[in-house]
């Protein structure tokens, strides 16, 4: 198993033995919100008095408006944010809040494409989705199907270099360390604003 993936002290029993058993094979698998709290302390990624994933302090941050996104460029978005994430060992998309935008959420999509991963628990039950290196597709499906649903809902990659915020009211937050990822992200959406270092260099 690489080290990357290796089973924190803090994780229940049953978890250990999930996380053993799907990096063995390579599929995402889901965790409960008291998982994914511990899955972010056993990889140093801070989090909020709320126990929710806090903003990270990176050297770039790009805020995009997505209210003037078309539905048929949410895939597109799910690529573009993975393209921008990639190359990680493992990567979790946490749904923070859902329940928002009731007509736009098509939960039977969602269990539908859930089950496929051997996944029966209700999103209360499960709202992290944890994907392994490789499963780079997969991710950009799950956040497609986020998207299109209207959740708030995190993007954390590790080794943890970068993280993406995207909220219901139709905005998204990238912070990052590298600034070439910086800039295609904010390239890609319009009306992106970026901040850091880049600043300085003109951009």
């Amino acid at each position: 198993m690489p080290a990357l993936l290796a089973i924190h002290p803090a994780m229940q029993p049953g978890l250990r033995q999930a996380v053993s058993s799907f990096a063995t094979i390579g599929l995402m698998w889901c965790l409960s919100k008291e998982d994914s709290r511990r899955w972010c302390e056993g990889r140093a990624i801070a989090l909020s008095d709320t126990g929710l994933p806090a903003t990270p302090k990176r050297r770039y941050c790009v805020d995009a408006p997505l209210s003037g996104l078309n539905w048929s460029r949410l895939h597109w978005l799910g690529e573009v944010l993975v393209d921008h994430l990639e190359p990680f060992e493992e990567c979790l998309l946490w749904v923070t809040q859902w329940g928002v935008w009731p007509s736009s959420e098509n939960l039977h999509l969602f269990y539908r494409v859930r089950g496929s991963y051997g996944e029966c628990r209700p999103l209360s039950g499960a709202p992290g989705h944890l994907f392994p290196k490789h499963e780079g597709q997969d991710l950009a499906t799950f956040i497609q199907l986020a998207l299109l649903a209207g959740w708030d809902f995190w993007v954390l990659p590790v080794p943890s270099f970068a993280a993406v915020f995207v909220s219901h009211d139709e905005f998204l937050i990238m912070d990052t360390d590298n600034e070439d990822h910086a800039n295609g992200v904010k390239n890609a959406l319009h009306g992106a604003t970026l901040t850091g270092e880049s600043e300085s260099g003109g951009q």
